[in-house]
């Protein structure tokens, strides 16, 4: 008896300890994937926390570049950063060493030295090979290409170089050189200092002026500023300890997450027109009007610059920004249109912008905006490098001559999903801050317009999502330009560090300095809560993001603006007519451009959501209740992996719904190779895969088999032959209904009369649609508001036979 005993005490602490081995294993398992996250471009489901989950990671703090100074006490302070989102950043941002340009030849063939402020050209003998020609590479006045010219020997190109800068003529600020160096082919990119005629009739009233430096860093959040950025950081803090000013604005709330609704605003004021949607790759449908600025600074005599590190011959920087892309026309006449689009914007210098070709097509890369290369590189150095070395000489030269300037220089190195390029600039911009800070008459301002768009930390944080609209804003003050601000502004600068802050106010601040005086705000600015000044007069404690301008889906940087609520129901219903009325565009911009499609959708697949989240509830100023959500939607080539769309739905007190807006969080730019003609990429979801790409117009799809859809099934009814269906989900909140068209050659407009008890529909019956062959359109939601709710509708329909256009009228009670 005792021996039974004994043996089943033993089978039972065996059994025990294994499943104890056994759970312990998962849950090592499972924490692992947890830290490893998804490995590829899009949110993997097995790298998603779960809420419990989340809170057994470590606390994060709000970074703060000055600790010391008190939070405000009221008014907005920053959303905290959910648990584990430092950790995550430290593992994504730095589980790397920061990317060098060692992997270049670095081979200096001439040098530009300076003796007494004087400047001379050294072109070094044995920099190449014996008997072999050196290149010299001048960007033509003519049509603004790279053009090279050939010399016997460094002897000789010294001495083409001495005989330039004898002339003391004007220039692009560089050249570039190349030879022949063993097997391989050294090429330099000299930056030439310039020459400047000192102001003679520098008068007091000149003297009244300061120049105007603005650095924008495309896609850098405050937060990854602080944490990626720490040379400059420590260069930030000794000059504060000078007599220069240095502020930060830690609650900068982005406009867009997108440059050029940033850039437009801070340049001329101009909003958003929801009326003149802009989808890229698109153009813009207006430029971003510089001439708005820069006309009263031209008027003061300034010299204008605008910087960027992007080519002029393709879509993206400043030909976009001045709407100066042409698809067709040969270079010059390109050329020449750039260059009118210049002068009426005011610009009268690009420079070290044209040098932007030769080194990306080094790199052999179109756009800086993936993460390859790591770095930017050019003869061993940072691309970034040549921008400020050539900024740091031409601005030193200006103000020592007493000539005023405002330049403007936008950097994209930070444009990529790694979110690790930016660190290739910490030390340079550093230096860069310290050199600026010596001119006593220049102001400068470094900023971003938003954080990183598209990443893996975006994806797999809360908190990414929130840095994407928090953007950094530092500006440098020395002594010069104090005493020229006076001490009520720079007060208000002091007092505005802790207070929420709009590109508007930055706008507004330029303007001041470009017209004199403002007496009062554009008629669209009179809603918000804008000074004439802008930043320069002191901003209320109270403000919030209602009283500045946000393009939604935006996402509030202070707490408690918008509220959290758990996933139900009802909230399904609102996902569900968001995710319908992304369809029904998707299907709209097919259609238009593919009209003899017997089918709604083509490799830009119908999106079904394999779930919701993230749920962000407010009241705004309207009394409509604004959920904000998001959508996760399975890859095709990997259904592990999620799409993901950040929606913004308003519901009125009639319980009618409104899709406002919606953002791709993850990148849809690689699905350009799959998409459809006509079909937005942001809101195309497709099959990379080859053997998926090609679907046949021509055949009609089957909706019969739709799938679940957050959990509700989907049925459906027919209502002509099987033609024309009405497809339905339902939960404990209310019903959806969609109508699809199975058959070829017909098309039908149906109307849809639905009535209703302790319900809301989200668009007033009837409900009309037409229904193409082969489509699905979207019709509508009932959310219940009672506990005892019914329905019933009848569907009218008009038939039109596609082929032989005959119209048949019938009607149909279906439910």
């Amino acid at each position: 008896m005792f021996s039974v005993r004994r043996n089943f005490i033993t089978k039972v602490v065996t059994s025990i300890v294994l499943i104890c081995i056994v759970c312990f294993a998962y849950n090592v398992i499972m924490w692992r994937a947890l830290e490893l996250g998804a490995t590829g471009s899009r949110t993997c489901l097995s790298a998603t926390r779960t809420e419990q989950q989340q809170d057994m990671l470590d606390e994060c703090p709000v970074l703060r570049y000055n600790p010391s100074i008190p939070l405000p006490s009221k008014g907005c302070r920053r959303v905290k950063p959910i648990n584990g989102s430092c950790q995550l950043a430290q593992e994504l941002f730095f589980s790397e060493p920061t990317a060098t340009c060692k992997h270049q030849l670095n081979k200096n063939i001439c040098q530009i030295n300076e003796y007494d402020g004087h400047f001379d050209v050294e072109c070094f003998e044995k920099a190449c090979l014996e008997d072999t020609m050196v290149s010299l590479g001048e960007i033509n006045r003519g049509n603004g290409l790279l053009e090279w010219q050939d010399f016997p020997s460094t002897h000789d190109l010294e001495t083409h170089l001495r005989a330039v800068f004898t002339k003391k003529t004007d220039h692009y600020g560089f050249c570039f050189i190349k030879c022949a160096i063993n097997t391989k082919l050294a090429q330099q990119l000299l930056v030439v200092p310039p020459f400047i005629r000192p102001n003679k009739n520098s008068d007091s009233q000149s003297q009244s002026k300061f120049n105007i430096n603005i650095m924008l860093i495309d896609s850098v959040s405050h937060s990854h500023f602080l944490r990626s950025m720490p040379t400059t950081l420590k260069a930030l803090r000794s000059i504060q300890k000078t007599s220069t000013s240095v502020f930060n604005f830690e609650l900068f709330q982005s406009l867009k997450s997108r440059t050029y609704e940033n850039l437009q605003a801070m340049f001329s004021g101009v909003l958003y027109n929801e009326k003149r949607l802009y989808l890229e790759p698109e153009l813009p449908p207006v430029p971003i009007y510089p001439e708005r600025l820069l006309a009263g600074f031209k008027k003061q005599g300034y010299e204008t610059m605008y910087t960027g590190d992007l080519c002029w011959t393709w879509r993206q920087g400043l030909v976009k920004d001045l709407l100066a892309v042409m698809s067709k026309g040969n270079i010059t006449t390109r050329w020449r249109r750039l260059k009118m689009k210049l002068e009426k914007a005011k610009i009268d210098r690009i420079d070290m912008t044209l040098a932007s070709c030769e080194i990306l097509h080094y790199n052999h890369i179109y756009l800086p905006f993936l993460a390859e290369p790591p770095a930017v590189c050019y003869n061993g150095q940072y691309q970034h490098h040549y921008i400020l070395d050539y900024l740091s000489k031409r601005q030193k030269s200006l103000e020592a001559n007493h000539r005023s300037f405002f330049h403007s220089t936008l950097l994209n190195m930070a444009h990529e999903d790694s979110g690790r390029r930016i660190q290739t600039l910490d030390e340079s911009l550093a230096e860069y801050l310290k050199m600026v800070s010596k001119l006593n008459n220049t102001f400068t301002i470094v900023l971003s317009d938003h954080g990183n768009s598209y990443g893996e930390y975006l994806e797999r944080s809360e908190e990414g999502r929130v840095e994407m609209f928090h953007s950094f804003l530092f500006m440098v003050v020395p002594p010069g330009v104090s005493k020229n601000l006076g001490e009520t502004r720079m007060s208000a600068l002091n007092v505005n560090q802790q207070r929420l802050v709009s590109i508007l106010d930055i706008h507004y601040a330029l303007r001041y300095l470009s017209e004199g005086k403002v007496d009062k705000l554009d008629e669209k600015h009179m809603k918000y809560s804008i000074k004439a000044d802008g930043i320069f007069s002191e901003i209320a404690s109270n403000r919030s993001c209602d009283s500045i301008p946000r393009i939604e889906p935006n996402k509030c940087i202070c707490q408690d603006y918008e509220h959290a609520a758990d996933n139900n129901a009802s909230y399904a219903l609102m996902a569900e007519f968001a995710l319908g009325s992304i369809n029904n565009a998707i299907q709209q911009q097919f259609r238009k451009s593919n009209p003899d499609a017997m089918r709604g959708f083509g490799s830009c697949q119908r999106l079904v959501a394999h779930r919701f989240g993230n749920i962000k509830q407010r009241q705004n100023k309207f009394g409509d209740h604004e959920v904000k959500m998001e959508l996760y939607i399975p890859n095709p080539d990997d259904f592990k992996f999620m799409e993901m769309f950040m929606v913004l739905v308003s519901r009125k007190a009639n319980g009618s719904l409104k899709l406002v807006t919606y953002k791709r969080l993850t990148k849809y730019g690689p699905f350009a190779g799959c998409a459809d003609k006509g079909v937005a990429i942001l809101l195309c979801v497709c099959s990379l895969k080859k053997y998926q790409n090609h679907i046949n117009l021509k055949e009609m799809p089957d909706f019969r088999n739709y799938p679940e859809v957050f959990g509700s099934k989907t049925s459906l009814k027919p209502v002509h032959k099987q033609c024309l269906f009405i497809f339905k989900r339902k939960n404990k909140a209310g019903v959806v209904l969609e109508a699809a068209n199975l058959c070829m050659n017909k098309k039908y407009t149906v109307k849809l009369d639905v009535t209703i008890e302790n319900m809301t529909l989200s668009a007033r019956s009837p409900v009309e649609a037409d229904v193409w062959p082969g489509t699905m359109s979207f019709l509508v939601t009932m959310i219940r508001t009672s506990s005892n709710w019914n329905y019933k509708y009848t569907l009218k329909y008009d038939l039109v036979d596609v082929m032989n256009n005959n119209n048949n009228t019938n009607n149909k009670n279906t439910e």
